[in-house]
């Protein structure tokens, strides 16, 4: 409106005073709330954070495998078409046999913990000659002939009973050999162990295959191992 003043401070610009006087409010105000935010973010941690001098839980140990006792005898496996079963497990005194053969240390321990060499076995049959329609009875025979007892592996998973006539290769108990058990053994020393194995006087084949001729009269060599170990092969007479 024309005479009366004009209010200028509308049009003219800012000083640098009030520019720097802002700028410093402006960090005060973002310091103040940084100063919020941190202390916001500290009082949520401790909430979760454990009490001094609290142990946390400890974890929960997973459960153990129960050993296998010491002395369990051999389960035997199913007799199949070729004969009985060993008899695994049955102890009786040393040298109370007179067909025993000398024994023959392996060159490795069956399995257990009993040394390389403190294991001992051999072969024998209950009788040297069968008559006519007589069974033999083959044995392997263990023995401890170190200082301490021991255990073994005395299952029949590691028994081998084989039968030879020459270098024909008569009958086996691997070939028709079923569910096979493992069997860890304490042995004393001087203490001796005998599987057992009735062969009624028939071939078998490997996988169990038929066969269809029996054995005749005259010699016969019986070997057994166990395991890696290995007897001397003793003879017997089928008449």
């Amino acid at each position: 409106m024309p005479g009366e003043p004009r209010n200028n401070d509308l049009l003219r610009p800012q000083s640098s005073a009030v520019y720097r006087r802002r700028r410093l409010v402006a960090l005060v105000l973002l310091v103040v709330v940084l100063a919020i935010v941190v202390g916001l973010v500290w009082w949520l941690v401790s909430l979760f954070r454990p009490a001094a001098g609290e142990d946390a839980p400890a974890p929960t140990s997973s459960p153990s495998v129960a050993a296998t006792p010491s002395g369990e005898a051999a389960a035997s496996p199913e007799a199949s078409a070729t004969g009985t079963a060993p008899e695994s497990g049955a102890t009786d005194g040393a040298g109370d046999d007179p067909s025993a053969s000398p024994s023959a240390s392996g060159e490795a321990a069956a399995s257990g913990n009993c040394p390389p060499g403190d294991i001992v076995i051999s072969a024998a049959t209950d009788q040297p000659t069968y008559g006519d329609g007589e069974e033999p009875v083959l044995e392997l025979r263990v023995d401890n002939t170190g200082e301490e007892p021991c255990e073994a592996n005395l299952g029949t998973t590691q028994q081998v009973f084989t039968v030879y006539s020459g270098s024909d290769r008569i009958f086996s108990t691997e070939d028709c050999q079923v569910d096979g058990q493992d069997a860890l053994v304490e042995i004393s020393p001087d203490e001796q162990e005998r599987a057992r194995f009735t062969w009624p006087r028939v071939r078998s084949a490997e996988d169990c295959g038929e066969t269809t001729t029996e054995p005749r009269s005259g010699t016969y060599r019986l070997e057994v191992s166990l395991g890696e170990l290995k007897a001397q092969p003793v003879t017997f007479n089928l008449q």
